[in-house]
């Protein structure tokens, strides 16, 4: 299995930000009110988003404009011919483009789709919420993957507490996810989105945030020594550092999370400067913010502060706001595919390949979860499973049953190349033959490593694949009402497939 993709950008984790009470809601920065400023960096976005044919505007920008209240799929932010960034991220995820599998990927798009009024449950044909649903590790983090491992990432679990709270799903495990956040909090109260590094303030206001979705007030200790480090280490300027730069992002989310737990933001100051004033000295000439003081504006620093601004005036964070319109819209929600519905007994399993585009639907908007698998099929979810596409090119010539022009070539190519499959004879492979459950778990065997294969060949047997079934079966491979002459379905499949996944996780 893939070493997980675990791309970590801090910018991500300024950009998050978050809501406020009544009280700053008519504060002023100089002359030009809360507002005004909100406007016209609303202005300033929309030409920098437009540069790019609104193309990347699902994920942080959607979530600052709904907070803004604005909607991605408006003319105003859509192109001539009705496209927008809806549309574009819908064929990216469909064609797993920008979305690898880090759980991280999938929280800001989940965001990103709600704050754009979205179905996350059915986007591109996955489920936005179950990929995070089903990253949760025993002890409660949402893992840094959605297969449900690593735990070096503590923005991946923060984003999932959020993303599920704004999607009005509980979050399951709630006391162990809690316990698992505030497990990271340093010695100075602070938390920083790396294990082993120092504290910073954006991951802290973002903790905060995280734990008032989780239940925690004011007078909670960790969140009264979460508190205190951000008024310890806020800067005579009136704003916050991350990386040893001032900077507008990290200000904006300290302005976050004390809005969202009711203090006063002109209660944290310095040398009489405030957040207030410190924001608008980053206020460029075009209506943007710059992230460096006297430099150009840019789009993300600019959406950073219309979120945290347009909270102010909303007097309620984005998430608070998105969890209350999604309570009772999530119980609307319908599946991707209709012959997969929630209730179905694999639907975890089989939904997560399709998450992972290691299975895709039909052409007709199903899954086929009763339909038999046939040889050519099972070498493409081989291929797509195992993370082997980049290898995928020149066919092969070996069998004389396979077209060498069709669309299983070059995946058969592949799988053989691995010793995954192997012909019904040395010219000949079955591409329509329907696999077996004794051939799928031959072939799940030969997946989990060499040494399994051996083994297996190496056991008493009376029949060719005894081996491997007994294998399978120690590794909970097995299916239910497994049947080793009968063909396997799509859905039982997946069921196996992620059970693959998971006894390698724990062999790691």
């Amino acid at each position: 299995m893939k070493t997980a993709t675990k791309t970590v950008a801090v910018s991500l984790l300024a950009l998050s930000l978050f809501a406020q009470p009544a009280l700053a809601a008519t504060a002023n920065a100089g002359d030009l009110s809360i507002a005004d400023q909100r406007n016209s960096a609303l202005n300033y976005l929309h030409d920098a988003l437009q540069k790019n044919s609104f193309h990347y505007t699902v994920g942080w920008p959607s979530v600052a404009l709904y907070a803004a209240g604005e909607s991605v799929t408006a003319s105003k932010w859509s192109n001539a011919d009705g496209t927008n960034g809806v549309t574009y991220r819908d064929s990216e995820v469909r064609r797993n483009v920008n979305l690898s599998d880090a759980t991280t990927d999938f929280e800001s798009t989940l965001l990103g789709l709600l704050a754009a009024n979205q179905n996350p449950r059915a986007f591109g044909k996955k489920d936005f919420v179950q990929a995070v649903l089903s990253s949760q590790r025993p002890d409660g983090k949402f893992a840094d993957t959605i297969y449900g491992d690593g735990e070096d990432l503590l923005n991946a679990h923060i984003y999932g507490i959020l993303a599920l709270y704004s999607a009005g799903v509980a979050i399951p495990n709630a006391d162990k996810a809690r316990d698992y956040l505030l497990s990271k909090q340093h010695a100075d109260g602070g938390f920083n989105w790396s294990a082993g590094t120092g504290s910073n303030p954006d991951t802290t206001a973002f903790a905060l945030i995280a734990m008032k979705a989780l239940g925690l007030d004011a007078a909670n200790p960790s969140v009264q020594k979460a508190l205190t480090y951000l008024k310890n280490i806020q800067n005579p300027s009136g704003g916050f550092s991350n990386e040893a730069t001032d900077n507008p992002d990290s200000a904006a989310t300290v302005l976050e999370a004390l809005i969202s737990y009711g203090i006063d933001p002109k209660s944290y100051s310095k040398n009489g400067r405030d957040l207030f004033s410190f924001l608008k000295s980053f206020r460029t000439d075009n209506g943007g913010f710059a992230y460096t003081l006297g430099g150009d504006a840019n789009a993300m620093t600019t959406q950073s502060v219309v979120m945290a601004y347009s909270d102010l005036l909303n007097n309620k964070t984005v998430f608070q706001k998105l969890h209350d319109e999604n309570a009772v819209k999530s119980a609307t929600w319908t599946p991707a595919f209709p012959d997969l519905p929630f209730s179905h007994p694999y639907y975890a399993d089989d939904i997560k390949l399709a998450n992972l585009g290691v299975m895709v639907g039909h052409t007709d908007g199903t899954y086929g979860t009763k339909e038999p698998v046939t040889r050519e099929q099972f070498a493409k979810i081989l291929v797509s499973g195992a993370h082997l596409d980049d290898e995928v090119g020149a066919p092969t010539q070996q069998f004389s049953d396979v077209d060498v022009n069709g669309w299983a070539n070059p995946y058969i190519a592949v799988a053989l190349k691995h010793k995954l499959v192997y012909g019904t004879s040395t010219t000949t492979y079955n591409p329509l033959g329907e696999i077996t459950g004794a051939e799928v778990m031959a072939i799940l065997v030969r997946m989990l490593g060499p040494q399994y294969d051996q083994d297996a060949q190496s056991r008493p047997k009376t029949n060719w694949y005894d081996g491997y079934v007994s294998i399978a079966k120690e590794h909970n491979l097995l299916y239910p009402n497994f049947n080793v002459d009968k063909p396997a379905t799509r859905a039982e499949v997946g069921y196996s497939f992620v059970r693959l996944y998971d006894d390698q996780l724990k062999t790691r």
